[in-house]
Protein backbone atom coordinates (compact mmCIF):
# COMPACT_ATOMS: atom_id res chain seq x y z
CA UNK A 1 0.00 0.00 0.00
CA UNK A 2 2.83 2.37 0.77
CA UNK A 3 4.38 1.51 -2.07
CA UNK A 4 1.41 2.73 -4.55
CA UNK A 5 1.25 5.81 -2.08
CA UNK A 6 4.45 6.71 -3.23
CA UNK A 7 4.27 6.14 -6.51
CA UNK A 8 1.09 8.32 -6.46
CA UNK A 9 3.18 11.20 -5.53
CA UNK A 10 6.51 10.90 -7.33
CA UNK A 11 5.11 13.00 -9.99
CA UNK A 12 3.84 15.64 -7.50
CA UNK A 13 7.32 15.99 -5.99
CA UNK A 14 9.01 16.50 -9.36
CA UNK A 15 6.86 18.50 -10.68
CA UNK A 16 7.74 20.74 -7.25
CA UNK A 17 11.33 20.33 -8.18
CA UNK A 18 10.91 21.44 -11.81
CA UNK A 19 9.22 24.70 -10.28
CA UNK A 20 11.92 25.54 -7.80
CA UNK A 21 14.64 24.94 -11.18
CA UNK A 22 12.45 27.38 -12.84
CA UNK A 23 12.17 29.53 -9.77
CA UNK A 24 15.92 29.99 -9.26
CA UNK A 25 16.68 30.74 -13.55
CA UNK A 26 13.90 33.40 -13.45
CA UNK A 27 15.22 35.05 -10.36
CA UNK A 28 18.88 35.02 -12.45
CA UNK A 29 17.47 36.28 -15.69
CA UNK A 30 15.66 39.36 -13.76
CA UNK A 31 18.56 40.54 -11.73
CA UNK A 32 20.33 40.36 -14.76
CA UNK A 33 18.07 42.49 -16.16
CA UNK A 34 17.38 44.66 -13.35
CA UNK A 35 21.34 45.35 -14.19
CA UNK A 36 21.11 45.88 -17.93
CA UNK A 37 18.17 48.18 -17.15
CA UNK A 38 20.68 50.19 -14.03
CA UNK A 39 23.93 50.70 -16.40
CA UNK A 40 21.67 51.84 -19.47
CA UNK A 41 19.97 54.53 -17.47
CA UNK A 42 23.81 55.33 -15.67
CA UNK A 43 24.60 55.78 -19.57
CA UNK A 44 21.89 58.04 -20.70
CA UNK A 45 22.09 59.92 -17.03
CA UNK A 46 26.16 60.30 -18.47
CA UNK A 47 25.41 61.48 -21.64
CA UNK A 48 22.82 64.04 -20.30
CA UNK A 49 25.43 65.55 -18.16
CA UNK A 50 27.84 66.01 -20.99
CA UNK A 51 25.70 67.97 -22.77
CA UNK A 52 24.72 69.72 -19.88
CA UNK A 53 28.49 70.68 -19.60
CA UNK A 54 28.04 68.92 -16.38
CA UNK A 55 31.33 66.76 -16.90
CA UNK A 56 32.89 66.14 -12.98
CA UNK A 57 29.35 64.25 -12.67
CA UNK A 58 29.07 62.68 -16.75
CA UNK A 59 32.71 60.85 -16.71
CA UNK A 60 32.28 58.40 -13.73
CA UNK A 61 29.22 57.51 -15.33
CA UNK A 62 30.29 57.08 -18.99
CA UNK A 63 33.29 55.11 -17.78
CA UNK A 64 31.24 52.61 -16.22
CA UNK A 65 29.20 52.72 -18.99
CA UNK A 66 32.26 51.55 -21.52
CA UNK A 67 33.28 48.89 -18.81
CA UNK A 68 30.11 47.45 -18.93
CA UNK A 69 29.53 48.04 -22.53
CA UNK A 70 33.32 48.11 -24.21
CA UNK A 71 31.83 48.02 -27.85
CA UNK A 72 29.39 51.06 -27.25
CA UNK A 73 30.70 53.59 -29.56
CA UNK A 74 28.37 56.44 -28.86
CA UNK A 75 29.56 55.71 -24.83
CA UNK A 76 33.33 56.55 -26.03
CA UNK A 77 32.37 59.55 -27.95
CA UNK A 78 30.65 60.94 -25.17
CA UNK A 79 33.30 60.05 -22.79
CA UNK A 80 35.92 61.28 -24.94
CA UNK A 81 33.80 64.37 -25.16
CA UNK A 82 33.76 64.94 -21.52
CA UNK A 83 37.35 64.79 -21.47
CA UNK A 84 38.20 67.15 -23.93
CA UNK A 85 36.20 69.52 -22.38
CA UNK A 86 37.65 69.44 -18.89
CA UNK A 87 41.32 69.48 -20.98
CA UNK A 88 42.05 65.69 -20.22
CA UNK A 89 43.68 65.02 -23.64
CA UNK A 90 45.48 61.37 -23.38
CA UNK A 91 42.45 59.63 -21.74
CA UNK A 92 40.13 62.18 -24.54
CA UNK A 93 42.47 60.73 -27.48
CA UNK A 94 42.15 57.57 -25.86
CA UNK A 95 38.56 57.64 -25.79
CA UNK A 96 38.19 58.72 -29.51
CA UNK A 97 40.59 55.92 -30.67
CA UNK A 98 38.78 53.39 -29.40
CA UNK A 99 36.30 54.64 -31.32
CA UNK A 100 37.36 54.41 -34.08
CA UNK A 101 38.59 51.46 -33.77
CA UNK A 102 35.18 50.40 -33.47
CA UNK A 103 33.86 52.59 -36.53
CA UNK A 104 36.48 53.64 -38.94
CA UNK A 105 33.99 54.92 -41.17
CA UNK A 106 34.13 58.05 -38.15
CA UNK A 107 37.27 59.26 -39.91
CA UNK A 108 35.46 59.75 -42.97
CA UNK A 109 31.79 61.30 -41.52
CA UNK A 110 31.22 63.36 -38.34
CA UNK A 111 29.45 61.98 -34.92
CA UNK A 112 26.27 62.78 -34.79
CA UNK A 113 26.07 64.22 -31.36
CA UNK A 114 22.53 65.93 -30.57
CA UNK A 115 23.97 68.84 -30.10
CA UNK A 116 26.01 68.86 -33.44
CA UNK A 117 22.51 69.90 -35.09
CA UNK A 118 21.77 73.04 -32.99
CA UNK A 119 25.27 74.19 -32.51
CA UNK A 120 25.46 77.82 -33.39
CA UNK A 121 26.72 78.90 -37.04
CA UNK A 122 28.99 81.00 -35.18
CA UNK A 123 31.23 78.18 -34.04
CA UNK A 124 31.81 76.75 -37.47
CA UNK A 125 32.70 79.99 -39.02
CA UNK A 126 35.29 80.55 -36.17
CA UNK A 127 36.18 76.76 -36.47
CA UNK A 128 37.14 77.62 -40.17
CA UNK A 129 38.91 80.88 -40.05
CA UNK A 130 40.82 79.44 -36.92
CA UNK A 131 41.99 76.40 -39.07
CA UNK A 132 43.35 78.94 -41.41
CA UNK A 133 45.30 80.52 -39.26
CA UNK A 134 46.10 78.86 -36.77
CA UNK A 135 49.95 77.99 -38.20
CA UNK A 136 50.74 81.59 -37.19
CA UNK A 137 50.34 80.07 -33.31
CA UNK A 138 51.29 76.88 -34.38
CA UNK A 139 53.45 76.19 -31.35
CA UNK A 140 51.03 77.06 -28.95
CA UNK A 141 49.42 73.78 -27.59
CA UNK A 142 46.00 75.80 -26.70
CA UNK A 143 45.43 76.75 -29.69
CA UNK A 144 45.48 73.25 -31.17
CA UNK A 145 43.57 72.22 -28.12
CA UNK A 146 40.88 74.55 -28.50
CA UNK A 147 40.73 73.75 -32.09
CA UNK A 148 40.24 70.68 -31.11
CA UNK A 149 37.57 70.95 -28.81
CA UNK A 150 35.48 73.45 -31.78
CA UNK A 151 35.79 69.92 -34.13
CA UNK A 152 34.40 67.53 -31.03
CA UNK A 153 31.40 69.76 -30.42
CA UNK A 154 31.03 69.36 -34.52
CA UNK A 155 31.37 65.70 -34.27
CA UNK A 156 34.49 65.49 -36.21
CA UNK A 157 36.42 63.11 -34.93
CA UNK A 158 39.48 63.02 -37.06
CA UNK A 159 40.23 66.45 -37.07
CA UNK A 160 39.96 66.82 -33.41
CA UNK A 161 42.28 63.76 -32.82
CA UNK A 162 45.04 65.23 -35.54
CA UNK A 163 44.71 68.50 -33.18
CA UNK A 164 44.77 66.92 -29.75
CA UNK A 165 47.79 64.70 -30.95
CA UNK A 166 49.67 67.95 -31.73
CA UNK A 167 48.85 68.95 -28.50
CA UNK A 168 50.38 65.80 -27.06
CA UNK A 169 53.93 66.55 -29.44
CA UNK A 170 54.04 70.10 -28.10
CA UNK A 171 53.91 69.21 -24.86
CA UNK A 172 56.08 66.18 -24.36
CA UNK A 173 58.45 68.38 -26.24
CA UNK A 174 57.70 71.60 -24.44
CA UNK A 175 56.42 69.21 -21.08
CA UNK A 176 53.89 71.87 -18.99
CA UNK A 177 55.35 73.84 -16.90
CA UNK A 178 54.63 74.17 -12.97
CA UNK A 179 52.82 77.22 -11.14
CA UNK A 180 56.41 78.42 -9.65
CA UNK A 181 58.10 78.00 -12.79
CA UNK A 182 55.04 80.00 -14.96
CA UNK A 183 55.43 82.93 -12.21
CA UNK A 184 59.04 83.23 -12.76
CA UNK A 185 58.49 83.06 -16.61
CA UNK A 186 56.12 86.04 -16.12
CA UNK A 187 58.47 88.04 -13.68
CA UNK A 188 60.99 87.66 -16.80
CA UNK A 189 58.84 88.89 -19.49
CA UNK A 190 57.79 91.93 -16.68
CA UNK A 191 61.16 92.67 -15.93
CA UNK A 192 61.87 92.59 -19.98
CA UNK A 193 59.25 95.29 -20.84
CA UNK A 194 60.11 97.39 -18.09
CA UNK A 195 63.87 97.81 -20.18
CA UNK A 196 61.85 97.81 -23.61
CA UNK A 197 58.25 98.69 -22.95
CA UNK A 198 57.84 98.36 -26.71
CA UNK A 199 59.14 94.75 -27.27
CA UNK A 200 56.31 92.42 -28.95
CA UNK A 201 57.53 89.68 -28.67
CA UNK A 202 57.92 89.70 -24.64
CA UNK A 203 54.08 90.66 -24.79
CA UNK A 204 53.52 87.54 -27.12
CA UNK A 205 55.53 85.44 -24.39
CA UNK A 206 53.75 87.05 -21.02
CA UNK A 207 50.11 86.42 -22.72
CA UNK A 208 50.88 82.95 -23.23
CA UNK A 209 51.79 82.72 -20.09
CA UNK A 210 49.26 84.18 -18.62
CA UNK A 211 46.77 82.18 -20.82
CA UNK A 212 48.56 78.60 -19.21
CA UNK A 213 47.41 79.99 -15.93
CA UNK A 214 43.91 80.86 -16.88
CA UNK A 215 44.47 84.12 -16.28
CA UNK A 216 42.61 85.18 -19.78
CA UNK A 217 41.41 88.79 -19.38
CA UNK A 218 45.34 89.66 -18.26
CA UNK A 219 46.05 87.78 -21.83
CA UNK A 220 43.90 89.52 -23.72
CA UNK A 221 45.26 92.95 -22.34
CA UNK A 222 48.38 91.97 -23.19
CA UNK A 223 47.90 91.11 -26.73
CA UNK A 224 46.17 94.70 -27.21
CA UNK A 225 48.71 96.64 -25.96
CA UNK A 226 50.63 94.01 -28.59
CA UNK A 227 48.59 95.44 -31.36
CA UNK A 228 48.82 99.01 -30.43
CA UNK A 229 52.69 98.53 -30.71
CA UNK A 230 52.38 96.95 -33.99
CA UNK A 231 49.38 96.75 -35.88
CA UNK A 232 50.08 94.65 -38.51
CA UNK A 233 51.74 91.93 -37.28
CA UNK A 234 49.49 88.53 -38.15
CA UNK A 235 50.05 86.63 -34.90
CA UNK A 236 49.22 88.91 -32.33
CA UNK A 237 45.41 89.28 -33.80
CA UNK A 238 45.69 85.22 -34.10
CA UNK A 239 46.74 84.62 -30.29
CA UNK A 240 44.06 87.72 -29.37
CA UNK A 241 41.52 85.56 -31.50
CA UNK A 242 41.89 82.58 -29.42
CA UNK A 243 41.99 84.34 -26.34
CA UNK A 244 38.44 85.35 -26.78
CA UNK A 245 37.82 81.94 -28.00
CA UNK A 246 38.45 80.29 -25.10
CA UNK A 247 36.17 82.97 -23.22
CA UNK A 248 33.56 81.74 -26.00
CA UNK A 249 33.54 85.79 -27.60
CA UNK A 250 33.15 84.09 -30.85
CA UNK A 251 32.47 87.09 -32.36
CA UNK A 252 35.39 89.15 -31.07
CA UNK A 253 37.25 86.34 -32.21
CA UNK A 254 36.24 86.79 -35.48
CA UNK A 255 36.84 90.15 -36.07
CA UNK A 256 40.63 89.68 -34.70
CA UNK A 257 40.94 86.92 -37.09
CA UNK A 258 39.83 89.31 -39.91
CA UNK A 259 42.32 91.75 -38.90
CA UNK A 260 45.14 89.08 -39.23
CA UNK A 261 43.64 87.71 -42.67
CA UNK A 262 43.97 91.48 -43.77
CA UNK A 263 47.44 91.77 -42.47
CA UNK A 264 48.90 88.43 -44.21
CA UNK A 265 47.38 89.51 -47.48
CA UNK A 266 49.56 92.38 -47.37
CA UNK A 267 52.08 90.33 -46.84
CA UNK A 268 51.50 87.75 -49.33
CA UNK A 269 51.37 90.40 -51.87
CA UNK A 270 54.34 92.08 -51.16
CA UNK A 271 55.84 88.14 -51.90
CA UNK A 272 53.96 87.24 -54.76
CA UNK A 273 54.83 90.72 -56.40
CA UNK A 274 59.14 90.20 -55.60
CA UNK A 275 58.15 86.26 -56.90
CA UNK A 276 57.12 87.31 -60.18
CA UNK A 277 59.76 90.28 -60.27
CA UNK A 278 62.73 87.39 -59.95
CA UNK A 279 60.74 85.09 -62.51
CA UNK A 280 60.89 88.18 -64.63
CA UNK A 281 64.94 88.78 -63.88
CA UNK A 282 65.27 85.11 -64.56
CA UNK A 283 66.30 84.35 -60.72
CA UNK A 284 64.11 81.54 -60.38
CA UNK A 285 66.06 80.30 -57.22
CA UNK A 286 65.19 83.05 -55.50
CA UNK A 287 61.49 83.13 -56.94
CA UNK A 288 61.19 79.64 -55.66
CA UNK A 289 62.51 80.74 -51.74
CA UNK A 290 59.97 83.71 -52.39
CA UNK A 291 57.10 81.57 -53.32
CA UNK A 292 57.81 79.27 -50.76
CA UNK A 293 57.65 81.78 -47.95
CA UNK A 294 54.33 82.67 -49.33
CA UNK A 295 53.06 79.54 -48.76
CA UNK A 296 54.33 79.83 -45.32
CA UNK A 297 52.29 83.11 -44.99
CA UNK A 298 49.23 81.50 -46.47
CA UNK A 299 49.74 77.54 -46.73
CA UNK A 300 47.03 76.66 -49.46
CA UNK A 301 47.44 80.04 -51.43
CA UNK A 302 46.56 78.60 -55.10
CA UNK A 303 48.86 82.07 -56.64
CA UNK A 304 51.56 80.92 -54.15
CA UNK A 305 51.43 77.40 -55.11
CA UNK A 306 50.79 78.65 -59.25
CA UNK A 307 54.27 80.37 -58.79
CA UNK A 308 56.35 78.00 -57.59
CA UNK A 309 55.12 75.65 -60.24
CA UNK A 310 55.99 78.39 -62.76
CA UNK A 311 59.86 79.20 -61.29
CA UNK A 312 60.55 75.30 -61.14
CA UNK A 313 59.39 75.22 -64.73
CA UNK A 314 61.23 78.00 -66.25
CA UNK A 315 64.27 77.04 -64.17
CA UNK A 316 63.89 73.40 -66.50
CA UNK A 317 62.74 71.05 -62.94
CA UNK A 318 59.59 69.99 -64.61
CA UNK A 319 58.63 66.92 -62.91
CA UNK A 320 58.28 69.30 -59.47
CA UNK A 321 56.41 71.51 -61.49
CA UNK A 322 53.83 68.53 -62.42
CA UNK A 323 53.93 67.55 -58.39
CA UNK A 324 53.04 70.92 -57.55
CA UNK A 325 50.15 71.40 -59.90
CA UNK A 326 48.81 68.17 -59.12
CA UNK A 327 48.91 69.28 -55.46
CA UNK A 328 47.10 72.50 -56.70
CA UNK A 329 44.70 70.74 -58.90
CA UNK A 330 43.55 68.25 -55.38
CA UNK A 331 43.19 71.36 -53.26
CA UNK A 332 41.27 73.33 -55.56
CA UNK A 333 39.58 70.62 -57.72
CA UNK A 334 37.33 73.16 -59.44
CA UNK A 335 39.35 75.80 -60.74
CA UNK A 336 40.43 76.24 -63.74
CA UNK A 337 44.31 77.66 -64.07
CA UNK A 338 45.98 74.67 -62.32
CA UNK A 339 44.39 72.35 -65.22
CA UNK A 340 45.69 74.43 -68.33
CA UNK A 341 48.69 75.05 -66.99
CA UNK A 342 49.57 71.49 -66.03
CA UNK A 343 48.20 70.80 -69.49
CA UNK A 344 50.56 72.88 -71.47
CA UNK A 345 53.23 71.45 -69.19
CA UNK A 346 52.29 68.28 -70.51
CA UNK A 347 51.60 69.38 -73.98
CA UNK A 348 55.28 70.98 -73.75
CA UNK A 349 56.70 67.55 -71.90
CA UNK A 350 55.24 65.29 -75.17
CA UNK A 351 52.77 63.92 -72.54
CA UNK A 352 49.42 64.02 -75.21
CA UNK A 353 47.78 61.06 -73.01
CA UNK A 354 48.25 62.75 -69.92
CA UNK A 355 47.37 66.36 -71.41
CA UNK A 356 44.04 64.26 -73.04
CA UNK A 357 42.79 63.27 -69.66
CA UNK A 358 43.69 66.40 -67.97
CA UNK A 359 41.45 68.70 -70.87
CA UNK A 360 38.92 66.70 -70.67
CA UNK A 361 38.11 67.28 -66.90
CA UNK A 362 39.21 70.65 -67.52
CA UNK A 363 35.98 71.06 -69.75
CA UNK A 364 33.55 68.76 -67.70
CA UNK A 365 34.09 71.98 -65.10
CA UNK A 366 33.81 74.78 -67.84
CA UNK A 367 32.89 73.57 -71.25
CA UNK A 368 32.84 77.22 -72.44
CA UNK A 369 36.36 78.35 -71.28
CA UNK A 370 38.50 79.59 -73.75
CA UNK A 371 41.60 78.42 -72.54
CA UNK A 372 40.85 75.14 -72.08
CA UNK A 373 39.60 74.96 -75.49
CA UNK A 374 43.17 76.77 -76.71
CA UNK A 375 44.53 73.84 -75.08
CA UNK A 376 42.37 71.16 -76.73
CA UNK A 377 43.41 72.62 -80.06
CA UNK A 378 47.31 72.42 -79.45
CA UNK A 379 46.52 68.42 -78.41
CA UNK A 380 44.61 68.03 -81.64
CA UNK A 381 47.16 69.34 -84.02
CA UNK A 382 50.00 67.87 -81.67
CA UNK A 383 47.97 64.94 -83.01
CA UNK A 384 47.94 66.42 -86.66
CA UNK A 385 44.36 66.51 -86.52
CA UNK A 386 44.25 70.09 -87.67
CA UNK A 387 40.05 70.21 -88.63
CA UNK A 388 39.47 69.33 -84.84
CA UNK A 389 41.49 71.95 -83.81
CA UNK A 390 40.47 74.55 -86.48
CA UNK A 391 36.71 73.93 -84.96
CA UNK A 392 38.29 74.41 -81.58
CA UNK A 393 39.50 77.57 -82.30
CA UNK A 394 36.28 78.82 -83.98
CA UNK A 395 34.25 77.95 -80.67
CA UNK A 396 36.30 80.35 -79.15
CA UNK A 397 36.59 83.36 -81.95
CA UNK A 398 32.93 82.97 -82.21
CA UNK A 399 32.03 83.57 -78.79
CA UNK A 400 30.86 87.01 -78.32
CA UNK A 401 32.48 87.94 -75.07
CA UNK A 402 35.67 85.80 -76.10
CA UNK A 403 37.85 88.99 -76.38
CA UNK A 404 37.16 89.99 -72.63
CA UNK A 405 38.35 86.45 -71.72
CA UNK A 406 41.67 86.16 -70.58
CA UNK A 407 43.37 84.30 -72.83
CA UNK A 408 46.82 82.91 -71.08
CA UNK A 409 50.01 83.36 -72.63
CA UNK A 410 51.75 79.68 -72.45
CA UNK A 411 54.98 80.66 -74.37
CA UNK A 412 57.13 80.15 -71.86
CA UNK A 413 56.48 76.85 -70.32
CA UNK A 414 59.74 74.59 -70.69
CA UNK A 415 59.51 70.84 -72.36
CA UNK A 416 61.61 68.20 -71.85
CA UNK A 417 64.41 67.73 -74.41
CA UNK A 418 67.65 65.63 -73.50
CA UNK A 419 70.93 67.31 -73.90
CA UNK A 420 69.27 70.26 -75.75
CA UNK A 421 71.60 72.75 -75.37
CA UNK A 422 73.65 70.34 -77.29
CA UNK A 423 71.20 69.74 -79.72
CA UNK A 424 70.84 73.74 -80.23
CA UNK A 425 74.87 73.73 -80.93
CA UNK A 426 74.05 71.04 -83.64
CA UNK A 427 71.21 72.96 -85.54
CA UNK A 428 73.55 76.67 -85.12
CA UNK A 429 76.61 75.00 -86.80
CA UNK A 430 74.13 73.51 -89.36
CA UNK A 431 72.56 76.89 -90.32
CA UNK A 432 75.75 78.12 -90.01
CA UNK A 433 77.06 76.32 -92.97
CA UNK A 434 73.67 76.24 -95.05
CA UNK A 435 71.63 79.73 -94.35
CA UNK A 436 68.83 78.50 -96.12
CA UNK A 437 68.13 75.31 -94.88
CA UNK A 438 64.70 75.39 -94.24
CA UNK A 439 64.35 72.04 -92.31
CA UNK A 440 67.18 73.65 -90.11
CA UNK A 441 65.28 76.38 -89.29
CA UNK A 442 62.04 73.66 -88.09
CA UNK A 443 64.32 72.15 -85.51
CA UNK A 444 65.68 75.65 -84.37
CA UNK A 445 61.89 76.51 -83.60
CA UNK A 446 60.86 73.11 -82.24
CA UNK A 447 63.88 73.66 -79.82
CA UNK A 448 62.53 76.98 -79.25
CA UNK A 449 59.48 76.02 -78.21
CA UNK A 450 60.75 73.25 -76.25
CA UNK A 451 62.85 75.89 -74.19
CA UNK A 452 59.94 78.14 -73.13
CA UNK A 453 61.35 80.89 -75.64
CA UNK A 454 58.16 81.60 -77.66
CA UNK A 455 59.22 84.67 -79.43
CA UNK A 456 62.32 83.49 -80.90
CA UNK A 457 60.50 80.11 -81.65
CA UNK A 458 58.03 82.39 -84.08
CA UNK A 459 61.07 83.82 -85.77
CA UNK A 460 62.71 80.50 -86.39
CA UNK A 461 59.19 78.89 -87.88
CA UNK A 462 58.66 82.45 -90.10
CA UNK A 463 62.07 82.38 -91.51
CA UNK A 464 61.14 78.00 -92.31
CA UNK A 465 58.36 79.33 -93.86
CA UNK A 466 59.74 82.13 -95.59
CA UNK A 467 62.24 79.41 -97.17
CA UNK A 468 59.85 77.06 -97.91
CA UNK A 469 56.60 78.37 -98.28
CA UNK A 470 54.60 75.23 -99.19
CA UNK A 471 55.69 73.43 -95.69
CA UNK A 472 52.69 72.50 -93.64
CA UNK A 473 54.46 71.28 -90.68
CA UNK A 474 55.93 75.36 -90.27
CA UNK A 475 52.78 76.36 -90.76
CA UNK A 476 50.91 74.35 -87.76
CA UNK A 477 54.33 74.55 -85.58
CA UNK A 478 53.61 78.47 -85.90
CA UNK A 479 50.41 77.97 -85.40
CA UNK A 480 50.66 76.32 -82.56
CA UNK A 481 53.00 78.82 -81.23
CA UNK A 482 50.40 81.91 -81.83
CA UNK A 483 47.66 79.38 -79.39
CA UNK A 484 50.27 79.34 -76.93
CA UNK A 485 50.25 83.23 -76.68
CA UNK A 486 46.59 83.17 -76.79
CA UNK A 487 46.52 84.80 -80.06
CA UNK A 488 43.75 82.60 -81.41
CA UNK A 489 42.93 84.57 -84.65
CA UNK A 490 46.87 84.64 -85.75
CA UNK A 491 46.85 80.77 -85.46
CA UNK A 492 43.93 80.06 -86.96
CA UNK A 493 45.04 81.41 -90.05
CA UNK A 494 48.36 79.51 -89.60
CA UNK A 495 46.34 76.38 -88.98
CA UNK A 496 44.33 76.98 -92.52
CA UNK A 497 47.48 77.17 -94.51
CA UNK A 498 48.61 74.24 -93.44
CA UNK A 499 45.82 72.50 -94.18
CA UNK A 500 45.69 74.25 -97.90
CA UNK A 501 48.92 72.87 -98.08
CA UNK A 502 47.99 69.17 -97.22
CA UNK A 503 45.45 69.44 -99.27
CA UNK A 504 46.98 70.29 -101.96
CA UNK A 505 50.17 67.57 -101.73
CA UNK A 506 47.62 65.34 -101.19
CA UNK A 507 45.79 65.95 -104.37
CA UNK A 508 49.38 65.37 -105.64
CA UNK A 509 49.88 61.98 -103.71
CA UNK A 510 46.88 60.91 -104.69
CA UNK A 511 47.31 61.29 -108.44
CA UNK A 512 50.79 59.77 -108.15
CA UNK A 513 48.98 56.26 -105.96
CA UNK A 514 46.29 56.77 -108.78
CA UNK A 515 48.88 56.40 -111.97
CA UNK A 516 51.03 53.67 -109.83
CA UNK A 517 47.38 51.53 -109.70
CA UNK A 518 46.42 51.79 -112.97
CA UNK A 519 50.00 50.77 -113.74
CA UNK A 520 49.77 47.95 -111.47
CA UNK A 521 52.35 49.18 -109.22
CA UNK A 522 49.71 48.30 -106.19
CA UNK A 523 52.43 48.19 -103.76
CA UNK A 524 53.45 51.83 -104.43
CA UNK A 525 49.91 52.92 -105.05
CA UNK A 526 49.16 52.13 -101.36
CA UNK A 527 52.36 53.64 -100.13
CA UNK A 528 51.13 56.69 -101.60
CA UNK A 529 47.52 56.83 -99.90
CA UNK A 530 48.70 55.71 -96.50
CA UNK A 531 51.44 59.24 -96.71
CA UNK A 532 48.47 60.93 -97.82
CA UNK A 533 46.36 59.84 -94.81
CA UNK A 534 49.25 59.98 -92.78
CA UNK A 535 49.40 63.66 -93.27
CA UNK A 536 45.97 64.20 -93.73
CA UNK A 537 43.75 61.21 -91.65
CA UNK A 538 40.74 62.81 -93.02
CA UNK A 539 40.57 62.63 -96.37
CA UNK A 540 37.49 60.58 -97.45
CA UNK A 541 39.04 60.16 -100.98
CA UNK A 542 42.46 58.22 -100.18
CA UNK A 543 40.62 55.79 -98.07
CA UNK A 544 38.24 54.83 -100.98
CA UNK A 545 41.61 54.48 -102.82
CA UNK A 546 43.51 52.35 -100.86
CA UNK A 547 40.65 50.02 -100.07
CA UNK A 548 40.51 49.73 -104.11
CA UNK A 549 44.50 48.83 -103.80
CA UNK A 550 44.08 46.22 -100.96
CA UNK A 551 40.76 44.76 -102.70
CA UNK A 552 43.23 44.06 -105.90
CA UNK A 553 45.67 42.42 -103.54
CA UNK A 554 42.67 40.29 -102.12
CA UNK A 555 43.17 42.25 -98.82
CA UNK A 556 39.00 42.49 -98.38
CA UNK A 557 38.59 42.91 -95.19
CA UNK A 558 41.11 45.91 -94.88
CA UNK A 559 38.91 47.14 -97.96
CA UNK A 560 35.63 47.19 -95.88
CA UNK A 561 37.21 48.54 -92.52
CA UNK A 562 38.31 51.40 -95.43
CA UNK A 563 35.31 52.29 -97.05
CA UNK A 564 33.31 52.31 -94.03
CA UNK A 565 36.03 54.94 -92.44
CA UNK A 566 35.26 56.89 -95.90
CA UNK A 567 32.04 57.08 -95.51
CA UNK A 568 32.09 57.82 -91.94
CA UNK A 569 34.02 60.76 -92.78
CA UNK A 570 31.90 61.95 -95.75
CA UNK A 571 28.39 61.62 -93.30
CA UNK A 572 30.13 63.83 -91.19
CA UNK A 573 31.05 66.27 -93.81
CA UNK A 574 27.35 66.56 -94.89
CA UNK A 575 25.98 66.76 -91.35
Amino acid sequence: MYFFKSIRFAPVIALVVQGLFFSFGFAENLETEIITAREKSRREQGIQYVEKGLIDLAIPELKRAVEFYPDDIEAHMYLGWAYSQKGLIPDAVGAFQKALQLNHGLQRAPFEFSMVKTIPAVVKEFTKSFGDMIHWIDGFSEAHELLGLCYVLQGRLSDALNEYNKVLTLESNYSRETASAIDQAVNEYEEVLKVKPDCVDAYLKLACAHAEMGMLDTSIADMKRAISIVPDRVETHVYLSCFYAKKWMLGEALKELSEARKAQDTILEKLLTEGKRCIGNCMFDEAISTAGEALKVDRKNEKAFLLLAMAYNKKGEMDKAIEICKEVIHLYPNGIRPYTLLGWIYVQCDLLEEADDLAERAICRDPENAEVRTLVACIYTARNRLPEAIAMCNKVTDKTSWEKDIIGNYGWIRGKVPSIEQKFREVMDVLEMKTDYAEGYLCLGWLRSKNGELEKAIAAFEKAIELSPDSSDAHRYLGNMYVQKGEIKAALNEYHKALETLSKKAQDEVRQGLAYFQKGNIEQAINCFNDVLKSNPNNEEAYVFLADAYEKKGLYSAGIALRLEGERLKQRGRN
